[in-house]
């Protein structure tokens, strides 16, 4: 037992030079953190004031050691420890000290540098989320209802996209937005926190309620008490030929399980004139899928751009001889690759993966980009590190710069026709963004559309 002991102990101490980025040690370790005394008074519930401080300087010194610009996008981290570090290890409860790891972290404005709690972490395994089960964006000076689950209290009280969030709990919704907001931690951009804002109203504890009233087109009002149920967030993708004979493929994720069946969808679109691409609300994934399916569209090789790392150096283990990512991205071309017109659809809740394979396909010239502004969200990390006390951080340890010399993170991909959502759309379930990419499809294949019938 103590030669294992012994040996255990060399490989964890020489990880920094044969697993540089921690893809073993994150699994493993505990850092140590900032030198600061332990804060007196704290109130734990579950977790002592050891077990907090050892989560707390886990959290900073990692994210201190292995974050993917040094200079922390011009953030004083040190700075920033300090003055988390006593509010933390006194938060009354245990989820309000993980929220507030959380909220260190998003001092960075990164949207891919996050701490989630045992709680989040357990459904996020489950592919699962407990939810109000509606969503809502500012729109018109209002806030209006964009998307409500089949499945959710929402949905059985009569809430429908187009309606208009007139109260939260009694409280003017416009200003118990502004609240929300201003409650919410930093992100990589004002939609993704608007995102992240929206999940922290609708999100909760299993069971638990709020009280709404909606308008509706019409003019007249209804109040509902909603409560919050565990819904599925599984991923899927699906694909079929639109009446109109173009293509149409969704993915909802960028997950490596899904990557065969995206693949056999793509097949089974190959002789239409023309496809379009749905990673609307795609939050992204593997970037491994992404470049699988870019590398069915293109013929040559083809550069896609660059990743960036703190060190200047590709992602690897084992003293550098095993590559997990490469510095320059590029796609050795296939003959089989699909050559006919592409749209993609992005909207805001399009981030990660998503804007890669959107951002590349616009920068190399092969797709044209249909929406809304993207999430702005394009970092990468190599997979989650357990935090003592049971949470899970993701800390960004690449960038990334297109062909073009673009970095999405902070900006979002743009689209080359921007369909913005309107009442009247929500209201009539009319996808707008759709029916122009079909429109330039038509136009770039040189194919007529049938006729619409019965005005649909």
């Amino acid at each position: 037992m103590k030669r294992l002991l012994v040996v255990a102990g060399l490989f964890v101490a020489g990880c920094s030079a044969i697993d540089p980025h921690n893809m073993i040690g994150r699994q493993l370790g505990e850092a140590t953190g900032i030198p600061t005394e332990p804060v007196p008074g704290s109130q734990a519930k579950g977790l002592d004031s050891a077990a907090r401080e050892r989560a707390f300087d886990f959290v900073w010194n990692t994210i201190n050691q292995h974050y993917h610009d040094a200079s922390f996008n011009g953030v004083d981290w040190r700075a920033v420890g300090v003055r988390y570090r006593p509010m933390a290890l006194a938060s009354s409860t245990d989820e309000a000290f993980w929220d507030l790891l959380d909220r260190m972290t998003g001092e960075l404005k990164d949207a891919h540098t996050r701490v989630d709690s045992p709680t989040r972490v357990e459904l996020r395994n489950r592919d699962e989320s407990v939810t109000l089960g509606f969503s809502f964006v500012p729109l018109e000076g209002r806030l209006a209802v964009t998307g409500v689950h089949p499945e959710s209290d929402a949905w059985w009280a009569g809430v429908r996209p187009g309606m208009t969030l007139a109260a939260i709990a009694g409280e003017p919704a416009l200003r118990a937005y502004d609240k929300l907001m201003a409650d919410t931690r930093l992100d990589s951009t004002d939609r993704s926190r608007h995102m992240r804002a929206v999940r922290r109203l609708v999100s909760g504890a299993d069971g638990s309620s709020v009280e709404f009233t909606f308008d509706r087109g019409d003019a007249t009002r209804f109040s509902a008490t909603l409560t919050r149920n565990r819904l599925s967030t599984r991923p899927g993708a699906s694909h079929r030929i639109l009446p109109s004979g173009f293509g149409y493929l969704r993915l909802t994720q960028w997950t490596l399980g899904l990557t065969g069946s995206t693949l056999e969808g793509l097949a089974a679109l190959k002789s239409t004139p023309g496809i379009v691409i749905d990673l609307r609300g795609n939050p992204g994934g593997s970037v491994h899928a992404v470049n699988l399916l870019l590398g069915r569209f293109f013929t040559t090789r083809t550069d896609l751009g660059r990743s960036t790392t703190r060190t200047g150096r590709p992602v690897a283990m084992f003293f550098g001889t095993v590559e997990i990512m490469k510095l320059k991205s590029e796609l050795a071309g296939s003959k089989d690759a699909y050559t006919a017109p592409v749209v993609v659809l992005v909207n805001a809740g399009s981030a990660s993966g998503s804007e890669l394979f959107a951002g590349a396909m616009q920068a190399a010239g092969r797709a044209v980009i249909v929406g809304e502004p993207s999430c702005g969200c394009l970092l990468g990390f190599l997979g989650y590190t357990r935090v003592p006390g049971g949470g899970e951080l993701a800390y960004s340890e690449v960038g990334f710069l297109l062909s073009n010399g673009k970095r999405i993170e902070g900006e979002g991909v743009i689209p080359d026709h921007l369909v913005a959502r309107t009442f009247a759309d929500l209201r009539e379930n009319r996808d707008r963004a759709l029916e122009t990419a079909q429109e330039l499809l038509k136009a770039a294949a040189k194919v007529p559309l049938p006729a619409a019938k019965n005005g649909l």
